[in-house]
């Protein structure tokens, strides 16, 4: 194949090294020693002229005429049209050219040749990424679609949802990609999380896809469920509820659709405290002669809850050297789990960070419920002395705050960023004095005989209420 190419810039270079053998390329250039380098570097190259590549002449001299394709791509607008002109005029079949000032875009009309346009491509890219780069957008039909990537995660509402209620008057779905694998287009396919959707519409139909995904983005804590249980034990006094004071200021900020309370048969009946909530919220009442503590995950199942509340359980040392209790009950349900210390309102959140997926879905909740009640976020990462801790399996602080930033830009929020040194426990639990609510993301149910489990520490100290992410 035979390839006239006008210029030896960036792009050219670029070209010419993932070009193969089977080309033949003529080159046009100012610069003799450009064009010198490039062909000693490129085997591909057979014909080097010096010149400029505006003029008839020259063009007639390299081939024009006996090219396969004729590839406009100097820095200068003008020659890059005077090229493209003489190339059409001489019956080239294949003509591409850059045009970098936009007031060149009407001469070309006419022409039938393929336009690149840098300056609006990298702006594009750029505007992609300030947006959400989980999403990846390629322009389609000469710059007048979008073929547009979409990563399902859990902040958007298509995951669960079946193929058909994807397609909108402004684009199509064209693929659905899991595992790696392309997935047949069948009415049977339900999007999961993880997977690539890739959409095809015209040109800025992305800004409509980034708006419906962040317009449907499901608030805290519906990503679990639809209800909300507290749980009341034996222990709790008769007139003050803390526990429920907590609950009369997370319902009203949030999409709860029912409030279920659960107590032993001993602890006295809240149904006059709650009596003021009656015309607003449903509420039912379960109570257990046995500890309700155990009867949790059947009953989340049951009434579809997405947030269980409960008081700061009483552990005994010897106890708590052998069993990690609530870390073990958090990840017994099928939602998070808030311990209560009735430390409202939530002004300021604090989020323990390491970069681990749970950590992360820990953040990504913070920011949920920054968003819900006019809270601000920061995240704490502690360093260990080396001669404490050998080996950072979360990577450095550096590493870890960057992942922090992504997040930050993804979501579009201020997300502060606290660094210590020391202990974990003693540390974060420090930080906590200052903050209203902590996030832990709990990746570890179980735990080493007589050794501590940071979690569970974290959850018994906090001088703050606690909330425990351990389920997805």
């Amino acid at each position: 194949m035979k390839a006239l190419i006008c210029g030896a810039g960036i792009y050219t270079r670029n070209l010419l090294s993932r070009l193969g053998e089977r080309w033949h390329i003529t080159l046009i250039d100012p610069s003799e020693s450009d064009l010198t380098e490039l062909s000693h570097q490129h085997d591909t190259v057979a014909k080097a002229i010096t010149g400029d590549a505006s003029s008839p002449v020259l063009l007639e001299e390299a081939g024009l005429e006996n090219s396969d394709y004729v590839l406009a791509l100097t820095d200068n607008d003008k020659v890059n049209l005077a090229v493209a002109r003489y190339a059409r005029e001489k019956g080239v079949k294949h003509i591409l050219s850059v045009v970098r000032q936009p007031g060149f875009t009407e001469q070309y009309q006419g022409l039938d040749v393929y336009t690149l346009f840098p300056a609006e491509m990298v702006a594009g890219t750029m505007y992609h990424y300030l947006q959400d780069p989980r999403i990846n957008v390629f322009p389609v039909s000469r710059g007048q679609g979008e073929l547009v990537e979409v990563l399902v995660t859990r902040d958007n509402w298509i995951a669960g949802i079946g193929i058909d209620h994807l397609d909108r008057p402004d684009w199509r779905l064209v693929a659905v990609f899991r595992d790696g694998a392309m997935l047949p287009l069948n009415g049977e396919i339900t999007v999961e999380l993880g997977d690539r959707i890739v959409l095809l519409g015209k040109r800025n139909f992305f800004r409509s896809v980034c708006s419906l995904l962040a317009c449907a983005r499901m608030p805290f804590p519906t990503t679990w469920g639809r209800n909300l249980l507290v749980v009341l034990t034996d222990r709790d006094p008769g007139k003050n509820h803390p526990v429920l004071d907590e609950c009369m200021y997370i319902v009203p900020q949030t999409s709860i659709g029912h409030l279920s309370v659960l107590r032993h048969i001993d602890t006295p009946d809240p149904s006059e405290y709650l009596a003021e909530w009656t015309g607003r919220y449903d509420i039912r009442m379960h109570t257990s002669e046995k500890n309700p503590i155990r009867q949790l995950p059947a009953l989340c199942e049951e009434e579809n809850i997405a947030l269980v509340i409960i008081r700061p359980l009483e552990t005994s040392f010897l106890k708590s050297l052998t069993t990690p209790e609530i870390t073990a009950l958090a990840h017994s349900l099928p939602c998070p789990l808030l311990v209560a210390r009735k430390s409202t309102p939530y002004h300021r959140i604090l989020v323990p960070f390491k970069g681990s997926a749970k950590s992360v879905l820990a953040l990504e909740t913070a920011i949920d419920m920054a968003e819900q009640f006019d809270a601000s976020v920061d995240t704490v990462v502690v360093q260990q002395p080396d001669f404490i801790h050998e080996g950072n399996t979360g990577g450095s602080p550096e590493a870890i705050f960057k992942r922090v930033r992504e997040i930050s830009h993804i979501r579009k929020i201020e997300i502060g960023e606290i660094l210590r040194e020391g202990n974990p426990v003693k540390e974060i639990i420090t930080q906590s004095e200052e903050h209203d609510l902590m996030i832990i993301g709990s990746t570890q149910r179980e735990k080493e005989l007589l050794s501590p489990h940071v979690g569970e520490l974290l959850i018994e100290r906090a001088a703050c209420s606690v909330l425990v992410i351990a389920s997805e």
